[in-house]
């Protein structure tokens, strides 16, 4: 059995990943003739606007061989703003080669990828690009990654110094050296791979995508890199990726471990089957129809449509990357002519991508998706006008998902006799804050009182309710609680139950109140020490509580927490602010109040709360 590699190539643009990936492929491939992005015809860029823009938005993978091992080459989004597509793709990945151009200074994007890698845990390899042009500045590109991403970088071919850095790297091997036993070629190349894959060593080749040089280099580690495999012989393969080719479905698969052999039915999610009739292996650059997949390789299954992102075949398994909740929203309108082909293509991309979230509103009506940024936003417009050629589609500016929080304790009680009730139920909910931003239900109703299929309607309608409290907003820190029920017998479902639950509901939160809040982020923002006072005063601008503040390599890296919203505006200005030397991350870290009453203005009712409020104010509970 052939050694299987999945490696991913990542990068800024226009620092040459698909270049590379075209001159891994035509140096496996002898009778392959080169594609180039001018041209717009390389071999993984498939979609018409990644043809079109000469950047890569769609994960594609190619397959080759060398030295006896199968390498899948996966060139992925080189924009972190297509969040959930990087993630899944690096979820299958067993190593990284980020592709760093040697013209220029160190992009920022660059080393936003390289976080992104070391917070997935992803072995990475540095490849410095088109170092065979005059204006190549390699030992300043070189010099800028260890001093603003690692300092533990290793040469390929091995020099005496990167020897001495892998040994020195090694407690095993230190003890030997100092001892003056000898160290062989061997014990350092395995030495090598571990600290590799730990990520205490990063290897960096120098060379040129376009002339070859390095390339074979290149080529002779991956095929002797050894990556720590899953020894468990029980089937298990995850679904990372799903896309849609002439309207036809295709889900792609990283076989975990195991082996799958053509008509044998597996675990769907542990809890259905399928029976997999046929099946494609990558091979080249397409997948064909094989009897086997072997463990670590991909495969394409077609014509699935229960199939969905994150999805396994056989034993269960925990993808390495937790993926954050996007932040932001967009709305898309449309004519009514053409809103129900908006709908069955959002429909589309989000089956592609489960992270957008696509909501549609019951009052309003309105279509929105959740977002990272607006280079995202861009994307998806494009592609909607592109493919289905609407006349009068419109995109808002992304906006940010405020929540609800509950301040204080509240009860709801609806008695079967009340006026708004209409059902054969009573119940009482209490409604309260909680730590955490999560909300949770529980019961204090014994099932022998109020049977599960009855309480299973109660939770079922609470955690309905949450997404919308009294202005609108998804409530995040709300423990509910069933105090009391009681049910009819013959009369009373769980139906009854179901829909009288957000009278209870809301009753209570009328009671407990809410307040509309928004994410807090924290940032690390790293700018050129000569502008420490412009990012102090920019910072301070938006309200900024500043933390930490620290200086190296002639940069100044400062943490701090601001409101959402004023994050977004720093963000947008960074490059005019800094020059396009200014480099920010951030993350939601916790939520706070709003600051006046407009928000509170724009909250709707539905009938039912509008409807508990009418009898409040009426005196009826």
């Amino acid at each position: 059995m052939k050694k299987i590699l999945n490696i991913g190539i990542v990068a800024h643009v226009d620092a040459g990943k698909t270049s590379l990936t075209e001159r891994l492929y035509s140096q496996t491939h002898e009778h392959y003739q080169g594609g180039s992005i001018k041209k717009a015809n390389t071999i993984t860029d498939t979609l018409e606007l990644e043809k079109e823009r000469g950047i890569t938005i769609k994960s594609a993978s190619v397959s080759l061989e060398w030295q006896e091992t199968k390498i899948n080459v996966i060139d992925m989004p080189g924009h972190v703003e297509f969040f959930g597509e990087v993630v899944r793709a690096l979820d299958v990945i067993d190593l990284a080669i980020l592709v760093v151009s040697s013209l220029g200074s160190l992009p920022t994007q660059t080393r936003r990828i390289f976080d992104t890698l070391q917070e997935a845990g992803i072995p990475t390899l540095f490849f410095i690009n088109k170092t065979d042009l005059a204006t190549a500045n390699t030992e300043n590109i070189c010099l800028e990654i260890e001093q603003k991403l690692t300092s533990q970088l290793v040469s390929l071919p091995m020099t005496s110094a990167a020897r001495d850095k892998i040994i020195e790297t090694d407690d095993v091997l230190l003890e030997q050296y100092l001892l003056e036993e000898n160290v062989s070629e061997m014990q350092v190349k395995t030495s090598l791979t571990e600290s590799v894959v730990q990520r205490k060593l990063f290897p960096i080749i120098y060379g040129s995508a376009v002339t070859g040089q390095g390339v074979t280099t290149l080529l002779d580690y991956l095929a002797q890199f050894e990556y720590a495999k899953v020894t468990s012989e029980e089937t298990s393969a995850y679904l990372y990726k799903i896309m849609f080719v002439d309207g036809q479905k295709q889900a792609f698969f990283k076989l975990i471990s195991g082996k799958i052999h053509r008509y044998e039915t597996y675990a769907l999610n542990e809890t259905d089957s399928l029976k997999l009739n046929r099946f494609f292996v990558l091979e080249d650059n397409q997948f064909v129809l094989s009897d086997t997949v072997e463990a670590g390789d991909i495969f394409m299954l077609t014509h699935e449509e229960q199939l969905r992102i994150g999805d396994t075949l056989g034993e269960s398994y925990q993808p390495k990357i937790d993926l954050p909740e996007p932040t932001l929203r967009i709305i898309f309108s449309s004519s009514e002519d053409e809103r129900m082909l908006l709908l069955d293509a959002l429909k589309k991309l989000i089956i592609e991508d489960p992270l957008l979230d696509f909501q549609i509103d019951s009052r309003t009506s309105e279509v929105s998706v959740a977002i990272f940024g607006r280079v995202q936003k861009e994307y998806l417009e494009d592609t909607l006008r592109r493919e289905y050629d609407f006349k009068t589609l419109t995109v808002s500016l992304p906006k940010i998902v405020y929540k609800e929080m509950v301040t204080t304790q509240g009860i709801g009680s609806i008695r079967v006799d009340d006026d708004v009730n209409s059902y054969w139920a009573t119940l009482t909910l209490k409604v309260e804050p909680q730590i955490t931003n999560s909300s949770i239900f529980e019961s204090f109703v014994p099932l022998g009182y109020l049977k599960r299929s009855f309480q299973n309607a109660i939770e079922t309608s609470v955690l309905d309710a949450l997404e919308a409290g009294l202005y609108d907003y998804e409530i995040i820190n709300a423990k509910v609680t069933l105090t009391d029920a009681e049910f009819y017998s013959p009369v009373s479902t769980p139906s009854e139950f179901r829909k009288l639950t957000p009278y209870a509901f809301y009753k209570a939160l009328l009671e407990a109140k809410t307040k509309i809040v928004e994410p807090i982020m924290a940032l690390s923002l790293t700018c050129l020490s000569k502008d420490m006072g412009t990012a102090i005063s920019e910072l301070g601008k938006r309200e900024a509580t500043i933390g930490q503040v620290e200086e190296l390599f002639g940069e100044t890296t400062i943490e701090a927490q601001m409101t959402q919203s004023n994050y977004l505006s720093f963000e947008e200005n960074l490059d005019e602010l800094f020059n396009g030397q200014g480099y920010v991350k951030g993350r939601v870290v916790a939520y706070q109040p709003v600051t006046g009453d407009k928000l509170y203005q724009q909250g709707s009712v539905d009938q039912t709360k509008a409807l508990i409020i009418k009898e409040q104010k009426r005196g009826n509970f």
